[in-house]
């Protein structure tokens, strides 16, 4: 049977840079309408189900409601959970639960952060992140029945895995303990601040490090820092390590938020790869991972290590030719699987 995950976070695109910076907002009911036509790109190619994590403002449900009468060989249903926080825990463990029930791909709807979380535990999973939130480096802004498309095909087989797929590499946070403490798919950043606040990092005054999968002038967000001082990505295997705070270095701006220009000065960066990890001078601070404020350092001694073996990303692009290669839209193989013109 073929399964397709969705995973979506009703708070994603609400948070406080609407407020400090020109941010949109990406209101539930566009979520809603997204997984509505990832469903029927899903139907149209046959795939056997669908399942939603459910959440406390019931975007699963409303979706199916909407749904109701539409599909005609996709059946739709809501994750079973034990229970609901509210918080990213939920994403954490429908995640697990997702990789458990082995569906064949997981679409994310979210931002960074929410890839974030559900890279800690998807495994091996076919990841397929849709951008719906502030800073969108590692989701991209896909269309929702492309997406559902690239989705399908991975999850029938007509795509291999192999094929759609490519490892997206990631930060590592360890403790002087060599205890894995937290994981980044786009930024660790070291800010000079004591507590977690907001959560979303806007004040580039406090920045003190940045450690970046990719850097560059084209994406918006703390990343676009590194972007702006190389204007070329890392050597393939390489991640860059910024430093900052000091009165003397190179002053530039960069667009760290929707409409935010932030000044920072660069004392020194360098590229560093998987056998080189990074310390973080710092003792005191909080660590931000992937534009939002999580880790608190309280003294300790922690570095950043560059991972090759990220999540295993679908790539919309390849799996899209492929799957035009392979005639999955042809007429004859769509009446295989009951679907008419």
């Amino acid at each position: 049977m073929s399964t397709v995950g969705i995973i979506v976070n009703p708070a994603s695109g609400k948070d406080i840079r609407r407020v400090i910076a020109a941010g949109t907002v990406v209101t539930n009911q566009e979520k809603i309408n997204i997984v509505l036509r990832l469903l029927q790109a899903c139907d149209t190619v046959g795939i056997d189900r669908v399942l939603i994590m459910p959440d406390p403002t019931h975007i699963a449900q409303r979706v199916m409601n909407e749904a109701a009468g539409e599909l005609r060989h996709t059946t739709v249903g809501v994750l079973e959970l034990p229970y609901i926080l509210g918080t990213y825990k939920d994403t954490l463990r429908a995640t697990g639960r997702f990789v458990e029930l082995g569906v064949d791909c997981l679409v994310v709807l979210g931002g960074d952060g929410t890839s974030r979380i559900v890279a800690r535990a998807c495994a091996d999973t076919p990841l397929l992140p849709v951008s719906t939130g502030t800073n969108n480096v590692f989701p991209r802004m896909t269309e929702g029945t492309l997406a559902g498309l690239a989705a399908a095909a991975v999850a029938s087989g007509i795509v291999p895995a192999a094929e759609a797929c490519r490892r997206a590499p990631r930060l590592d946070l360890y403790d002087e303990a060599d205890e894995l403490v937290d994981i980044a798919l786009v930024d660790v950043v070291v800010l000079d601040t004591m507590d977690t606040g907001a959560r979303a990092v806007w004040d580039s005054a406090s920045i003190r490090a940045l450690f970046l999968t990719m850097a560059a002038p084209t994406e918006i967000g703390l990343s676009s820092i590194g972007g702006w001082l190389a204007g070329e990505p890392a050597p393939p295997g390489h991640a860059l390590a910024i430093y900052t705070g000091g009165d003397q270095g190179r002053r530039l701006v960069a667009p760290i938020a929707p409409g935010l220009l932030a000044p920072i000065t660069v004392t020194r960066h360098c590229h560093f790869d998987c056998q080189s990890p990074q310390d973080i001078p710092e003792r005191t601070g909080v660590i931000a991972l992937d534009g939002e404020r999580e880790v608190l350092i309280g003294g300790r001694q922690l570095r950043v290590s560059l991972n090759p073996q990220g999540p295993n990303v679908i790539e919309v692009d390849t799996t899209l030719r492929a799957a035009a290669a392979a005639g999955m839209l042809d007429a004859e193989r769509l009446a295989r699987t009951g679907q008419s013109l």
